[in-house]
């Protein structure tokens, strides 16, 4: 409601009251059982939990807790509509939450770059130009460096395993028509659908996608194979891809769960002149 609203609404009433005695009472009576009443059509009514889909929800954003830091050997492919597709090998470290690197080696051979995130800078190094880049942290996200509207954050979960979530949405269960798995459906206080995830028959991710406001999809997720790292269940192959074409795929190799390393790896200083 707002305030001209609100004063329009007064001299509209107390045109039909009088302004002293009983009238104003009756006024002041008409506007307190009216004015809360009225406001609540611009509130969505109150969702009814779903209590099996936020079980399944609770089951997903428990997967591989245990899992905090990792090293591994993947080769990344980089794929955009307008350019041929860039593979590299690299050799990949991490530690949860926001701390991350990644060292990308030429196909014939030779470093070709680094990224990385102390939780505080990103960093980037192109070796052969030796151009160097650092920056605040802000949201972590990689856009720019991968073309998809992916954070540290969200990369890290999806290297030990676990699919990213929006903690304020509701979740909803529902079956896919195409295969009958289950998939969740994780809304918006609208009633809007903001992510789907298919879950295979051991309740772990297989699919996300995820849908601005407008219900159109904007990125999704397949998770395709699964390894056994000392208890921890990892995905074999990661494929991000954004809309508009944008596309990371990530094969992980020689997974080590909970590995020990320094974190100064994480902090990249200026390549030697």
């Amino acid at each position: 409601m707002t305030a001209v609203r609100t004063v329009r609404l007064y001299r509209s009433i107390s045109g039909c009251f009088p302004t002293t005695g009983m009238g104003w009472w009756v006024l002041i009576v008409i506007l307190t059982t009216w004015l809360p009443a009225g406001c609540t059509r611009f509130y969505p009514p109150e969702r009814q939990r779903d209590l099996p889909a936020e079980r399944v929800v609770a089951g997903l954003r428990e997967i591989n807790t245990g899992l905090t830091r990792f090293k591994c050997v993947a080769k990344i492919t980089l794929t955009d509509p307008d350019q041929p597709a860039q593979s590299f090998r690299a050799a990949m470290a991490g530690q949860l939450t926001d701390r991350l690197r990644i060292d990308m080696f030429a196909p014939f051979g030779g470093s070709a770059g680094t990224v990385s995130s102390d939780g505080d800078h990103l960093f980037f190094v192109a070796h052969p130009s030796r151009d160097y880049y650092k920056k605040k942290f802000g949201n972590g996200s990689l856009r720019r460096i991968v073309q998809i509207d992916v954070t540290v954050g969200d990369l890290l979960e999806l290297l030990v395993g676990r699919v990213p979530m929006d903690t304020a949405l509701t979740a909803r269960l529902t079956t896919d028509e195409d295969d009958a798995r289950t998939q969740v459906i994780l809304v918006d206080r609208w009633g809007r659908i903001r992510q789907r995830i298919t879950v295979d028959a051991s309740m772990h991710p297989v699919r996300s996608v995820w849908f601005d406001a407008s219900q159109h999809p904007i990125r999704s997720l397949d998770l395709d194979g699964r390894q056994f790292i000392d208890g921890f269940a990892v995905p074999m192959r990661i494929d991000l891809s954004a809309a508009s074409g944008e596309r990371v795929s990530v094969e992980l190799d020689r997974y080590e769960a909970n590995a020990r390393f320094d974190e100064s790896l994480f902090i990249l200083a200026p390549p030697h002149s």
